[in-house]
C-alpha cells in the first residue's frame, strides 16, 4: 500500500522557520497527498537532545553529506517509481517557482528514496489506520554496514531478535525495516509509537552482546537515530 516513501532530513533558519512550516503544512503537504499514488505525508520536529546518550555511543559517518538534523519530512507512494515517473511532483521539471523556492528554504537537506523491506505489527497496532501516516511518536534510523559481513549479520538481526521483540514490546505501533534505492545509507528503520513515554518506558532496553556486536558494525547518517515529533497531519 504504501513501499516507496520519498525521506528528506533539513535544517531551517530560524528566521525562514514559521514561514515555511506553513507552507509545508498549509499548503504543499495537503497537495502531494491529494496527488495519485500518494498515499501519506508527515513531517516531523526532531528532538535533538533526546536519545543523545545513546547516539553519541555510535559511530557516524565522517563522509561530506548534507548535515541536515532538525527536521524530517516523509512522503509515501505506492511504489518508489512514482517518485521518478515523468509526471512526478518531486522532479524539479514539473515543480513551479514557488514550489522550488520553498524547498530551497531547507538547508542541509539530505535525501533518501525508501522501499520496505519487512515489517511486524507491536501491540498498539490499533492506535492507528492502515495506510495513514506514521504515528505522532517515531524513532527513525539511516545508516551503512561496515561490510558484506555485517549487512548479513543485520539482516539476521532483525529477522531473528528485533522484530520479534518490537512486535511483542508494549507501545510499539510497528516496526520498518528500509532500504534504499537513493541516498547515502544503505539501511533505514522507522518505529513508531504510541507515545514517547511508551517508547522510554519499555523500547530502551540494555544491549544484548549479539546486540552489542551488531549496533557497533553500524555507521549512521547525522542525528541518526532521531526521535521525532509529528508537526504534520496535528497530533490528535
Amino acid at each position: 500500500m504504501d513501499y516507496g516513501i520519498w525521506a528528506v532530513w533539513y535544517n531551517l533558519d530560524q528566521a525562514k522557520r514559521d514561514s515555511h512550516l506553513d507552507w509545508l503544512h498549509g499548503t504543499h503537504l495537503p497537495e502531494l497527498t491529494g496527488m495519485p499514488g500518494i498515499v501519506w505525508a508527515a513531517n516531523y520536529r526532531v528532538d535533538e537532545d533526546e536519545y543523545r546518550d545513546r547516539r553519541d555511543l555510535l559511530a557516524h559517518t565522517s563522509d561530506p553529506i548534507p548535515q541536515g538534523t532538525q527536521y524530517v519530512c516523509l512522503v509515501a507512494a505506492a511504489s518508489p517509481y512514482l517518485f521518478f515517473s515523468a509526471d512526478s511532483p518531486f522532479m524539479e521539471e514539473n515543480q513551479t517557482d514557488d514550489v522550488k523556492n520553498h524547498l530551497n528554504e531547507r538547508e542541509e537537506a539530505r535525501l533518501a528514496v525508501l522501499i520496505e523491506e519487512e515489517s511486524v505489527n507491536g501491540p498498539a497496532y490499533r492506535q492507528k489506520t492502515r495506510g495513514s501516516a506514521p504515528a505522532k511518536a517515531i524513532q527513525m534510523g539511516s545508516f551503512n554496514m561496515t561490510g558484506l559481513e555485517t549487512d548479513i549479520m543485520i539482516g539476521q538481526w532483525y529477522a531473528r531478535l528485533r522484530m520479534p521483540d518490537m512486535a511483542e514490546t508494549p507501545g510499539v505501533i510497528g516496526c520498518r525495516k528500509l532500504l534504499a534505492l537513493v541516498g547515502w545509507c544503505r539501511h533505514a528503520v522507522l518505529y513508531e509509537f504510541e507515545s514517547h513515554e511508551m517508547r522510554r518506558e519499555h523500547a530502551i532496553k540494555p544491549h544484548t552482546p549479539w546486540s552489542k556486536e551488531v549496533i557497533d558494525a553500524t555507521v549512521h547518517a547525522p542525528g541518526s537515530p532521531l526521535i521525532g515529533y509529528r508537526t504534520w497531519p496535528a497530533a490528535d
